[in-house]
């Protein structure tokens, strides 16, 4: 199957441990219920159904959306795919956590 979307190695990175922390606390079944609603809105920024909400007015590239706890920030201004560059719990340091992903 052929992505809509595209995700960096960090955004990999940080499903993984989304994965691995669901999986442990929560069991297979939350962690499929999680990983399809994440699928799901990947498929919905691709497609242009998500509002654009703009990150900061120093990264005006860099738009943002939220699935349950996490921030999903993604780049599509001027793309064929938008790019998935971050999926970070809401208690993370977001700031700290994009620092070197742009």
């Amino acid at each position: 199957m052929i992505e809509s979307y595209i995700l960096t190695k960090d955004a990999e990175k940080d499903l993984r441990g989304i994965a691995f922390y669901t999986l442990k606390e929560w069991g297979e079944s939350a962690f499929q219920k999680y990983k399809s609603g994440l699928t799901n809105k990947f498929n919905h920024i691709a497609k242009g159904h998500i509002p654009q909400h703009q990150f900061s007015a120093v990264f005006p590239q860099l738009s943002v959306t939220k699935y349950r706890f996490h921030y999903i920030f993604y780049l599509e201004q001027d793309l064929n795919k938008p790019i998935v560059i971050g999926v970070i719990h809401e208690k993370r340091n977001i700031v700290q956590q994009l620092k070197n992903r742009l």
